[in-house]
């Protein structure tokens, strides 16, 4: 385990006070950003300066934006998820579950507050005004594959605060099986963020959630995770090995009767110009 990661866990999951050397204090902001709790560490160790304001900033832009979006769908059937978190986080971009019957009604909506589609998917439309960003999901999906059921997740939500703001989004325990998928399917990486979510909110009824999603390999990867971090032997953000992650993708299609109906998604998306930006990325890059 790396000096930086050490000081980040420390501050962020284990709530210490710790002295950093000013030389080595980009590499632990570094380490700080590639896990999705700078803000939160700044926040916690009482950091001052120009990046702090603009990461504060940069919150306070999400956030009235979200409190846009939860007026006008007020009357919708839909759920914030990936926002609300045990940790203190600026989430690039916002994402949405809608069910299928206000999908239409939802876009129209954010159409009219000036964003306008970036992408369009199967099950998601990606829009964007200025630097915000919405991903209107139908389902989460991996490459047009889905690899989480919507309309099972929103059967369990919940109203939450986030920043003073009410807003629907997921019961506690089905954000952690939400931060799980999304990391080893979607992302292949797995982020301090990711481990302090599961940390403080894996139950035994994220168990049962992720028994009836077919999501069992991807949390037994990830409390394998959990485990080599506890012992000290890897260092997040971490790279989930290519050959493990296409095992664990290939029990998703095979025992998920959804993911596995949409598979021809894939086939479809190796038309698509962005795909090789994509690969590289997926093979190359540090953290998502």
């Amino acid at each position: 385990m790396s000096r930086a990661f050490e000081l980040v866990y420390k501050v962020v999951v284990n709530c210490r006070n710790v002295r950093i050397d000013p030389q080595s204090i980009d590499d632990v902001l570094r380490v700080a950003s590639l896990n999705k709790v700078l803000l939160h560490f700044l926040r916690a160790t009482g950091f001052k300066g120009e990046l702090k304001r603009r990461e504060e900033a940069r919150l306070k832009k999400v956030v009235k934006v979200v409190e846009r979006i939860a007026h006008i769908f007020r009357d919708l059937d839909y759920a914030f998820f990936k926002l609300v978190k045990p940790v203190i986080y600026t989430p690039s971009d916002i994402d949405i579950l809608v069910a299928y019957g206000d999908a239409s009604s939802a876009f129209s909506r954010l159409r009219k507050l000036g964003f306008t589609a970036e992408v369009i998917e199967p099950y998601c439309i990606t829009m964007v005004r200025g630097a915000s960003i919405v991903d209107l999901y139908l389902h989460p999906t991996l490459g047009g594959i889905i690899y989480l059921d919507a309309r099972k997740l929103l059967e369990h939500r919940r109203l939450a605060d986030f920043h003073g703001i009410e807003i629907p989004t997921l019961e506690t325990y089905a954000e952690a099986l939400v931060s799980i998928a999304h990391a080893v399917y979607k992302e292949r990486i797995y982020t301090l963020n990711d481990y302090a979510t599961v940390r403080k909110w894996f139950s035994k009824r994220t168990l049962r959630l992720a028994e009836e999603l077919e999501c069992q390999q991807a949390v037994s990867l990830a409390l394998q995770v959990h485990k080599a971090v506890e012992r000290g032997e890897i260092t997040l953000p971490y790279r989930i090995p290519i050959p493990l992650w296409v095992k664990v993708l290939a029990s998703k299609v095979r025992y998920d009767k959804i993911t596995r109906s949409t598979t021809f998604s894939l086939l479809k998306s190796l038309k698509d110009r962005r795909l090789g930006k994509h690969i590289i990325s997926k093979l190359t890059r540090e953290t998502y």
